[in-house]
């Protein structure tokens, strides 16, 4: 893969491909953005572009030999480096302050990158600093981070800052029917199973197609005010692990959220049809929003959209689950049940 096939980002790789037209590439950049392996795949492209022995001069021709061993890790002139623990070791930084003083082996441009740049502890940092400061003129050193207020300000004005933004959701359903998913799987891969474009690697239309029918089945439970027992000890039963609960409420919540975005469709329109996120669900849709009124539904739309942030700040599991649960108390729920 070259700079120009990687998804999303376009700016990114505009400004990334005048640096190598104009043969004026900086000897340290900061990629920043919510999505760290998306950027890892676009430091290596750029180190790819920039040791592509057969390419246009501002991207990778993708069959040389340097193109080829940089996919497979083992071009000796770049070096992809993450932190050995929570933070970057000092033997891993005099490691690296030791590589950054010779010259390169194969190419012009020796390159390291430098995946969760934001653990780089503040000893670790001042170490790392002086290299930053008097580069070798063949070093491109890259350091990618989700979180760009933890990197020093020292560190930060050294560099050239590229911000990523999140994929869109049609610029993954490009993607998927470019590998060659139906146009409506991958309408609904793009919606509910690609956060990252690692995600996008690992999107799976049978784990979704399960996945939208539990959540149907939980939401169906709650508005009817059915075994919701059922529902409570289990996620009561899945906090007992907080990482993979998270993941599992976040994916939940989103869900259901999309899910009564299409209730309210229909109360609107009942023959709404095509602007449904879920039309092979509308029978079912109906059947529950017979069940509520708009104002309710309204209101549990804006409460996941609560449940997401309240994720975000680390509020204890049970908190959640409550919040949630008690979310579809049955006060003005029962008209038609």
């Amino acid at each position: 893969m070259s700079l120009a096939e990687l998804i999303g980002n376009t700016r990114v790789k505009t400004t990334l491909s005048g640096y190598l037209r104009n043969e004026r590439v900086p000897s340290s950049l900061i990629f920043a953005g919510p999505d760290p392996y998306h950027q890892l795949l676009f430091a290596q492209n750029f180190a790819k572009a920039l040791a592509c022995q057969k390419g246009s001069g501002f991207d990778a021709c993708d069959r040389c030999r340097p193109c080829l061993a940089i996919d497979r890790g083992l071009f000796p002139d770049v070096q992809v480096m993450e932190p050995d623990g929570q933070f970057y070791r000092k033997g891993q930084l005099d490691e690296l302050i030791a590589s950054a003083c010779r010259r390169p082996m194969q190419g012009e441009k020796r390159v390291f990158i430098l995946r969760d740049a934001q653990r780089l502890n503040e000893s670790a940092a001042n170490a790392f600093l002086k290299t930053l400061e008097e580069p070798l003129a063949s070093n491109v050193f890259i350091l990618l981070t989700t979180n760009l207020n933890l990197i020093l300000p020292t560190i930060q004005s050294r560099c050239q800052i590229l911000k990523f933004l999140p994929l869109s959701s049609h610029e993954v359903r490009l993607e998927l029917q470019r590998r060659g998913v139906d146009p409506e799987k991958a309408r609904l891969l793009a919606i509910f199973s690609a956060d990252t474009v690692e995600d996008l690697t690992r999107a799976d239309w049978g784990e979704l197609e399960e996945k939208r029918r539990s959540m149907l089945c939980v939401l169906e439970r709650l508005i009817r005010q059915s075994e919701v027992e059922d529902v409570l000890l289990d996620l009561y039963d899945r906090s007992r692990v907080r990482e993979s609960f998270i993941a599992y409420f976040r994916e939940m919540v989103n869900l259901i959220s999309v899910l009564l975005r299409d209730i309210m469709v229909l109360m609107v329109d009942p023959a709404a049809g095509g602007t449904l996120i879920n039309p092979d669900y509308k029978e079912k849709l109906m059947e529950l929003a017979a069940l509520t009124d708009i104002d309710k539904v309204f209101f549990l739309i804006r409460k996941m959209e609560f449940l997401l942030r309240d994720i975000q700040r680390n509020l204890n599991a049970r908190v959640l689950i409550l919040e949630f649960i008690n979310s579809y108390a049955p006060v003005g729920m029962a008209r038609g049940a």
